[in-house]
This record gives structure tokens, C-alpha cells and sequence, in this order.
């Protein structure tokens, strides 16, 4: 009998209308007034969209609370899929703002665990957000693959769905590709 078991899957949450509308607005409305008062972060950024990394305590905003407890409690669930119970807490939060041309080099995020993106304000044309398969570069590929699956995807990518929130383990090389419309896409990013 054959068989093909996977091991080492790599997994992501996704999770759809996490926000109430009219409490999903107010952020909307309170992340412009925010990029407005707040200079840009992420000095060690390559590309620079806008965001609050170390100019803004997004964590110590009482208006996020309740936007980030409903991250820890979608993590909490990721974790339980994992068979653990640790309960990990938001260790930092910080707003992106996207607008045309903007873009995300590939990158990762050290010192946690996992990550999660929660969008706050996208439409279907926003930028999406790519992974890049852990095991590459594959130093000796396989060769003629006729049409790409589950074993042979090199990269994957999530649209920017409003009110939605993607968790990942924070190892995942992920980018934004460039942004091609006028439309803000802000985000609201964690780690934990």
C-alpha cells in the first residue's frame, strides 16, 4: 500500500469579520488620526510604508484593547490546534499604512512566537501578503513539476480582506508586494 504522509506543515489562522462595524470605523478613523500626529517608524526598515514601530505604543491605546484581546483569544484558539495551552500575550502592536507604491520586503520577526496581521481597512485591490516556503532555497529541486501543490508551492499569498485577522508562527518570511491603488491599507500587526 502507498502512502504519502506530511510532516512539518506549515499552518496559518484566518479568522473573518472579527470587529463589530461601527467599533471597526472608529479604528479606521482613529489609525488616520494617529498617522497624522505620529512620525514614521521602523528605522531599520529597508521600505517604508508608514508605520508605528517604536512611535507609537499601539498596546497602551485603550481604543485597540479590545481589537487585541480579541487577537489574543484567535492565537489562544491556533495554539489549543497545536495541543498547548500557553496563553501568549501581545508583546508589541503597530499600525501599517500602505498607500500606492508602498511595499514590504521580505522579512520575519524574532523574539516570538507568533504574529498575526489584522486588516484593519482594505478593498480587493489592496497589496497582498506573501510567504515564502521555509525549506527554500531547495539546494536540489525537483525537476519537470507539470503543475504546482501543496508539496511543491514556493510561495503563498492571503488577500487583504477587510475585518479579518491571519496569524502565523513569526519564522515565516513574509513581504507585502506593492501597493497599486490609492486606497490607505492599514493594518494593525503584532507579535507575541
Amino acid at each position: 500500500m502507498d502512502q504519502i504522509t506530511t510532516f512539518f506543515p506549515q499552518s496559518f489562522f484566518t479568522s473573518q469579520n472579527l470587529l463589530e462595524k461601527d467599533y471597526l470605523v472608529k479604528l479606521q478613523n482613529i489609525s488616520l488620526d494617529i498617522k497624522n500626529k505620529n512620525k514614521c517608524g521602523g528605522k531599520n526598515w529597508l521600505l517604508k510604508p508608514y508605520n508605528t514601530l517604536d512611535t507609537y505604543e499601539l498596546i497602551k491605546d485603550e481604543n485597540f484593547k479590545l481589537l487585541l484581546n480579541k487577537i489574543e483569544e484567535k492565537v489562544f484558539l491556533f495554539v489549543k490546534a497545536h495541543k498547548s495551552d500557553h496563553f501568549y500575550k501581545i508583546k508589541e502592536a503597530w499600525l501599517n499604512i500602505y498607500n500606492k507604491n508602498d511595499q514590504q520586503e521580505y522579512h520575519y520577526h524574532a523574539d516570538c512566537t507568533f504574529s498575526a496581521v489584522f486588516f484593519l481597512k482594505s478593498t480587493k485591490d489592496c497589496a497582498k501578503i506573501f510567504f515564502e516556503n521555509p525549506v527554500e532555497p531547495d539546494m536540489k529541486p525537483i525537476k519537470n513539476i507539470k503543475e504546482q501543490n501543496q508539496l511543491t508551492f514556493k510561495t503563498c499569498h492571503f488577500f487583504p480582506k477587510e475585518n479579518s485577522l491571519l496569524i502565523f508562527r513569526s519564522y515565516m518570511r513574509h513581504m507585502v508586494e506593492k501597493q497599486n491603488t490609492n486606497f490607505e491599507r492599514t493594518t494593525v500587526a503584532v507579535n507575541l
